[in-house]
């Protein structure tokens, strides 16, 4: 046992740099900067999920849109073994939990991961399956996935200890679902998929997780794609599907259409001096679906970079409309 990780350390020592400020990175790619000068200006960073280079990386827009941060499944960092990396191709969402400790991912190979940012570490891994397109945490530490191919939510048991063998419970169908999101002040899961959002309560259980369905809305159109907290607001998400951007307010049920434009993959917003920013797949990046560029709302560029082919993007922000203040990393414990 001390062995290996004698071998894992030497192969995170040989696969970083340090530069002179003492903050270790990972490698870049040609014309890719990866870390800031002695802080030029207060960071204001995205997470993105590129897809063209299978990682996800934190990009400072603020600081000469510096590469802070990178992550892969395939690095010896990660820890996720060789035969698990291949649930990480495409990578689909990377959204920050706990507190902005951790990052949890998806990717549309089917893996689902808790990655400490610090260590890099995926602290826990396993195999949703199905073209996995979001996943959220649950208040008492459990995942929950949502799976496009085959329609279906699943709730997995956390357990740092226990990586692609984890207790999960049966699909729970639902077509198409692009997406899901945690209500901590209403204790409310929200998905959509298709013209349908659902809303969920849970019975908060370690050991028999179960998801109640609550209500069923219609959307106003079809092909329902990202889902995701307005930020600063405690009753609204953005909802987008082919060609429109909805705000859905939770309290009322009413989708307030707020642009109608074509392929937005992801939709993302912050305090003031932070434009609400999007993913709108142009081609670029060697497949359809993806960018090379991350835009406001208005469509002027944010953030372009033609060596990415990237899905996702969100503003590296706290979530507070998901998550309790403060909240840090805990998991079910059970026989």
């Amino acid at each position: 046992m001390r062995s290996f990780f004698v071998t894992a350390s030497l192969l995170v020592a040989l696969s970083c740099k340090r530069d002179h400020s003492g903050i270790i990175t990972d490698t870049a790619l040609p014309g890719e900067t990866t870390t800031t000068a002695a802080a030029a200006a207060t960071p204001k960073e995205i997470i993105i999920c590129d897809q063209k280079n299978a990682r996800i990386i934190m990009v400072d827009i603020a600081n000469s849109n510096a590469i802070t941060w990178e992550w892969k499944a395939t690095a010896a960092y990660a820890m996720i073994r060789s035969g698990a990396q291949g649930w990480f191709s495409n990578l689909s969402e990377a959204k920050l939990v706990y507190n902005g400790k951790y990052v949890l991912a998806t990717a549309s190979g089917g893996g689902v991961a808790l990655i400490n940012v610090s260590s890099k570490k995926a602290i826990w891994f396993d195999y949703a399956g199905g073209n996995t397109h979001s996943a959220e945490l649950l208040p008492n530490g459990n995942i929950v996935t949502a799976s496009t191919t085959g329609g279906y939510l699943m709730i997995f048991t956390t357990d740092s200890y226990i990586n692609d063998e984890s207790a999960q419970t049966a699909p729970i169908p639902f077509e198409d679902v692009h997406n899901v999101v945690w209500d901590h002040a209403r204790q409310r899961l929200y998905a959509a998929g298709k013209n349908k959002l659902k809303v969920f309560t849970y019975n908060n259980s370690c050991s028999a997780p179960r998801l109640v369905p609550d209500t069923t809305y219609t959307m106003p159109e079809g092909n329902a794609h990202d889902l995701f907290p307005v930020y600063g607001s405690t009753t609204d998400l953005w909802l987008t599907n082919s060609g429109h951007i909805y705000k859905f307010n939770v309290t009322t049920g009413v989708f307030t259409l707020v642009k109608t434009i074509s392929a937005v993959k992801t939709v993302s917003s912050g305090p003031a001096g932070y434009q609400t920013i999007i993913a709108q797949a142009n081609g670029n990046g060697g497949e359809t679906w993806r960018t090379d560029r991350i835009l406001d709302i208005n469509g002027a560029a944010v953030y372009t970079n033609t060596s990415l082919g990237l899905y996702k993007a969100r503003w590296k922000l706290v979530n507070t409309f998901s998550y309790p203040a403060g909240d840090s990393f805990h998991e079910c414990t059970h026989p």
